[in-house]
């Protein structure tokens, strides 16, 4: 008996994953362009992220356009793959991702920068931009990370989309079906999109532009994406997501989304209802947005869920108004109680830019409701301006939580990262060495409180994301080198890349690299925030200093 190659492997799991899916809707079965979304994360994950299924809609109900989705290979296969030479295939048709006429890559964070150089080697696309000879397919980037700073990644990709695809996409797709059914050069297609607002094009903008590229978003009309497509195989298994709302009505100076998502857009309730009445009852719903439990209309719209029998939930299962903002949507378990307070110092959480007191925090634990069967607190280590004493805090406060319930309490500590387009991206990284002791510390203090699951950051791992996220064209340099397989101190090395630069603050005055882009606020709000930040933290100073 003949065993299966691991191609067929590989090919059947992928029918499988088809097969295991489940649609509202189809997408255009016939079109003249051919388009691919490719989410260089695994499949998994990648179809449990809303902003992909967003985008894939929006490519495959375009007229005369088709589109077709792409995923990281599995480990296994990726291996495989890159063995045999054998390129990424879709997941819909099995064809090469080369074989398309468009090519967009979504990156909502700096981690899916690596990997989308992963999948154009395996599939043998030209890295280079300027060396590419063939015109197809042309390569977009689109998500948060490339909105804060394409400039890493300028190399490679023909366009970026700064901001949100609904008011860009479509023109986009005009100006390449038109110019190309007319056997136009790339170079004239490129031209044309750089004339698009919202559209980075390095080979007409350069490296450095000239004039600022706005960013652009959508209308709140426009809010209110669906889920289209389910599978048992995802990280949320069977469910569908709603957004609905988009952006962050609190504005944390560490939070990158919260500005960037700016402004603050709900959906009406009865403009979501029509779209939750098409859901198959019995299934799962996740309303999704930066802090949904703040929606104005919540409760109409867990009504309109329990009207059309649907298992309905938020994506952060408590209310943090006025003052919570999370980086990005989190989906835990309904049983879930989540609390956010960054730390347990309330003066530090003044100086970054969260205002809420820790007895607010401690009033939802005593009122907290009976279905919920466990509570996560979310921290971050390594915040400017923190001190020893913020960090006792920290167990204090934790402390206090499981004096005030019996339910298993669990702790996620966030690195922090002086990122682009936020009050303290002029802020120097917290020190990797005194990192790595106060994140030993303060996990022994936690241990002897009896918390036993503790998810801990590698400071290793965020030195990489800021020198990413933070960076010039060198770390697409360091990029392409990190695929001959050496590690990141040599890839950065051999760019040419100092890797303590995230460890010196930056004067006001010195340009950054995504400094080009027109992001719709400026860097004087940015500047006043961190302004505010220096004043609240001399007034905390005095406070102790007092006591």
């Amino acid at each position: 008996m003949s065993r299966k190659s691991a191609g067929d492997k590989y090919d059947e799991r992928r029918c499988q994953l088809l097969a295991a899916e489940r649609r509202l809707s189809t997408g255009n079965s016939i079109g003249a362009f051919e388009t691919l979304v490719a989410f260089p994360r695994e499949y998994a994950d990648a179809m449990g992220h809303l902003a992909f299924h967003r985008l894939y809609k929006q490519l495959s109900t375009w007229p005369d356009t088709v589109c077709a989705r792409a995923f990281l290979p599995a480990k296994d296969e990726y291996n495989w793959r890159k063995r045999q030479q054998k390129p990424v295939e879709t997941m819909d048709t099995g064809k090469s991702i080369k074989d398309s006429d468009l090519l967009i890559f979504l990156m909502p964070s700096e981690t899916d920068w690596f990997p989308s150089l992963q999948m154009m080697e395996l599939s043998d696309i030209t890295f280079r931009n300027d060396e590419r000879e063939h015109k197809w397919p042309i390569l977009i980037a689109t998500g948060l990370s490339v909105t804060a700073n394409p400039i890493p990644m300028s190399s490679f990709f023909d366009a970026f989309i700064i901001g949100e695809t609904e008011p860009t996409l479509g023109p986009v797709l005009d100006i390449i079906k038109s110019l190309g059914s007319r056997r136009r050069p790339k170079s004239e297609i490129l031209a044309s999109l750089a004339m698009l607002p919202g559209l980075y094009v390095p080979e007409v903008h350069g490296a450095s532009p000239k004039y600022s590229i706005m960013r652009q978003w959508a209308s709140s009309e426009s809010i209110g994406a669906l889920t289209n497509t389910i599978s048992a195989h995802t990280i949320l298994p069977d469910t569908y997501i709603l957004e609905i709302a988009r952006g962050c009505p609190f504005n944390c100076r560490f939070c990158m989304a919260g500005y960037l998502l700016l402004p603050y857009r709900e959906q009406r309730a009865e403009d979501l209802e029509t779209k939750v009445s098409k859901l198959p009852q019995d299934t799962a719903l996740v309303y999704a947005a930066c802090s949904p439990a703040d929606h104005d209309e919540l409760t109409e719209l867990m009504c309109i869920a329990d009207r059309n029998k649907l298992d309905a939930r938020i994506s952060s299962h408590m209310k943090e108004s006025p003052e919570l903002s999370e980086e990005l949507p989190t989906i835990l378990d309904a049983e879930t109680l989540v609390l956010v307070p960054e730390t347990g110092s309330e003066s530090l959480r003044k100086v970054i830019g969260k205002f809420r007191t820790n007895e607010s925090y401690f009033k939802i634990v005593r009122e907290i409701s009976p279905i919920t069967k466990s509570i996560q607190i979310c921290v971050q280590l390594g915040v400017p301006f923190e001190k020893e004493s913020d960090r006792v805090a920290i167990v204090d406060f934790v402390e206090t939580v499981m004096s005030l319930s019996e339910l298993p309490v669990s702790v996620r500590i966030d690195p922090f990262i002086p990122r682009p387009w936020t009050a303290f991206q002029w802020t120097a990284m917290a020190n990797l060495r005194d990192v790595r002791e106060h994140l030993v510390e303060l996990s022994e203090n936690l241990v002897q409180l009896g918390v036993k699951d503790i998810t801990g950051f590698d400071p290793r791992a965020a030195h990489i994301h800021a020198l990413l996220i933070r960076g010039t064209r060198a770390v697409g340099r360091a990029l392409e080198i990190k695929l001959e397989g050496v590690g990141w101190n040599t890839a950065f090395d051999r760019a040419g890349l100092d890797m303590n630069c995230v460890f010196k603050e930056k004067n006001q005055s010195e340009k950054l690299p995504w400094e080009f882009l027109n992001m719709g606020f400026g860097y004087t709000r940015l500047a006043r925030e961190y302004q505010m930040a220096l004043a609240a933290e001399d007034e905390r100073s005095t406070e102790e200093e007092k006591n």
